[in-house]
């Protein structure tokens, strides 16, 4: 199991600033860190993240371990206020803005059903899906 704690101490919970038209410098540096993170939770499944795609206030990729894949999604949206809310884990309050679901290839955009979850249980999401 990949060791996030630092990850999700970092950022779960903040409010990230809007550059409208532009995503702003605080939430690509996010963007940064969450792809570094899943990185370390593929390489601790026996896998690699493919095609990451770094979106507008969302991102999402592939887990590839062989040839399985499972596809990630992690949008938090732009908030009221032009603000964007991070939220890794479930504290209650919050809609779960991360889905994974199985994919046939790492452009396999509507693969299987998603399984929505936040990023603290994406691991064992991850997992599961990679085994079925």
């Amino acid at each position: 199991m990949a060791d996030l704690k630092s990850f999700i101490k970092k950022w779960d919970g903040r409010t990230l600033e809007d550059d409208g038209a532009y995503v702003s410098k605080e939430f690509h540096s996010f963007q940064v860190s969450f792809f570094n993170a899943m990185r370390k939770i593929a390489a601790s499944l026996g896998g690699e993240v493919v095609n990451p795609c770094y979106g507008h206030y969302d991102m999402s990729g592939f887990v590839k371990r062989g040839d399985k894949y499972v596809f990630f999604n992690y949008d938090n949206g732009c908030g009221k206020g032009g603000r964007s809310h991070v939220a890794l884990r479930n504290d209650g309050n919050w809609l779960t803005p991360m889905y994974c679901r199985t994919a046939k290839h790492d452009k396999d955009w509507t693969g299987g059903s998603n399984n929505n979850c936040y990023f603290e249980d994406c691991e064992s999401v991850i997992e599961r899906l990679l085994n079925s």
